[in-house]
């Protein structure tokens, strides 16, 4: 006579074990890319460096979610009578997704040529001039006063343009006055010598006036005579 046997009754694993094997193993996973993808970037700056890091976490939080409680919702049938083979299948499935975000990233870092950008980023922050001790503007929580500021800033700006403008207009004035006062030297200097020529002349003639007449005479016939010799 047959003996039905009972087949023990698997017992269902809980949700927060296999929760934290699913997570170990995505954290694992993640390690291990994660120091694969340094060794092969010695040469990457701090930018990149953070970059990265941000990427893995956000990663990680990714895969986290895909819990393997959420597989067990939607197969019920696989994890009522297979739960290992259920949790083997996540497991897979999250390294399997792990993988191929990474490959996607590191191609999309390729193709963008992030890593010389990131570098270069960082030697023009390292070569750039110390930052300046006086702390930057914020607002007060007073609208009036924060446009004063603002406003005071544009005038000074247009003050010194003004100042710049009305320097330049001095240094041409002092350059004209310079000019005209030479240019009334040469004047007075010229009427000083048509003066002293005037002076000699009516000075000859007072002394023509003083010869008398006769003696005057005298002397052009002279020259008459003289000349026709």
């Amino acid at each position: 006579m047959a003996t039905n046997v009972t087949e023990p009754k698997q017992t269902e694993p809980t949700a927060s074990l296999e929760n934290k094997d699913v997570s170990s193993t995505n954290t694992t996973v993640s390690s291990e890319i994660l120091e694969t993808t340094e060794d092969s970037h010695v040469d990457e700056g701090p930018h990149m460096v953070h970059l990265r890091q941000a990427l893995h976490k956000t990663i990680k939080k990714c895969i986290g979610a895909a819990r393997y409680t959420r597989f067990a919702k939607s197969y019920k049938f696989a994890h009522q009578k297979k739960p290992q083979a259920l949790k083997s299948i996540v497991k897979q499935f999250a390294e399997n997704l792990q993988s191929e975000i990474e490959k996607e990233l590191e191609l999309m870092i390729t193709e963008e040529n992030l890593v010389p950008l990131f570098n270069e980023l960082d030697q023009q922050i390292k070569d750039a001039p110390p930052k300046s001790d006086t702390p930057a503007w914020r607002p007060s929580g007073n609208p009036e006063r924060d446009t004063t500021s603002h406003i005071m800033q544009a005038k000074l700006k247009e003050k010194e343009r003004l100042q710049f403008l009305l320097k330049q207009v001095e240094d041409e004035n002092v350059k004209l006055h310079e000019a005209l006062l030479t240019r009334k030297q040469h004047l007075l200097k010229t009427q000083q010598e048509i003066t002293d020529k005037l002076n000699m002349f009516e000075q000859a003639a007072e002394d023509c006036d003083k010869i008398p007449g006769t003696e005057i005479r005298h002397l052009l016939s002279n020259l008459d005579h003289n000349a026709s010799d």
